[in-house]
């Protein structure tokens, strides 16, 4: 029988072998195939960043779930120049913090009482890694301490599908839906403003597909289901390249004409000045 899921334990001893985009991303899918969806997300970020007008030179950042520091490279290249990573395992700080030594990493829970992190930081993002609070206790706590940490008139940038029903809880991902989020946010005072889709066709379905997503749900299940078939034949590596090159233009494409999607997306919040 499965053990119950527990946070801390499970994060520790998933990155305990290996600590990179292919352990903090899909597990199923490969490394070659989990580049393509990263550089998926930050095609998207740096669209959602560019058609807000929301300029990172010389800010500050906290990262909640900084996991690999895959999207460090991110934030450098966009001029943050304070970063803050916080994680719930010791095996992420220890390595980012030999890795970048310039930045400061701590080890927490942003489900506990007190993050051991003071606030006021201009942007605060969790990306891909609220759904992975399966309580609703402690994913009202993760929200109303992201609020905490974030100053007057911040912006916090938070990922999930934000359908309109519920996928989940399976065992570690719990999809909730974008009125639970609102709702939330809404009551420790952050405010909605954006939503930016990041998949189309790359990735899991969420949200239940409407007409015009209906192939590209279809199409996204025989892609997954094809590309764990061949990450785990390492040698056909080299196939999920060009599935994940093909898929990465498609969703470029469709992102930059369809302002919502079936699958993760960023919701950017603004909290009052």
């Amino acid at each position: 029988m499965r053990e119950p899921y527990r946070p801390a334990v499970y994060w520790e001893k998933r990155f305990s072998t290996k600590l990179d985009i292919s352990t903090v991303g899909h597990a199923d899918l490969g490394h070659t195939y989990n580049e393509w969806l990263y550089r998926g997300r930050f095609r998207a970020m740096r669209r959602a960043l560019h058609t807000l007008g929301l300029d990172m030179h010389h800010r500050s950042l906290l990262e909640i779930g900084v996991g690999s520091g895959a999207y460090l490279p991110l934030w450098q290249g966009l001029g943050i120049t304070s970063i803050t990573g916080m994680d719930i395992t010791a095996a992420s700080v220890s390595l980012l913090s030999n890795r970048y030594p310039q930045y400061r990493f701590v080890q927490g829970d942003i489900c506990a009482d007190l993050p051991p992190i003071e606030g006021g930081y201009d942007f605060v993002t969790a990306i891909d890694m609220l759904f992975h609070i399966t309580d609703d206790a402690d994913f009202a706590k993760a929200i109303a301490n992201i609020s905490r940490l974030t100053r007057p008139g911040g912006v916090t940038i938070l990922s999930d599908g934000f359908c309109s029903n519920p996928w989940g809880p399976f065992y570690h991902e719990y999809h909730r839906t974008q009125d639970h989020y609102h709702q939330e946010l809404a009551r420790v005072g952050l405010e909605p403003f954006h939503l930016e889709p990041i998949f189309f066709t790359m990735t899991t379905t969420l949200c239940e597909p409407e007409n015009a997503h209906r192939r590209l749900a279809a199409l996204s299940r025989s892609v997954l289901h094809l590309v764990s078939r061949l990450a785990a034949q390492r040698q056909t590596e080299w196939a999920n390249h060009l599935i994940g090159y093909s898929l990465f233009v498609v969703d470029g494409i469709l992102g930059r004409t369809i302002n919502t999607g079936p699958s993760l997306k960023l919701l950017f919040a603004r909290k009052p000045a």
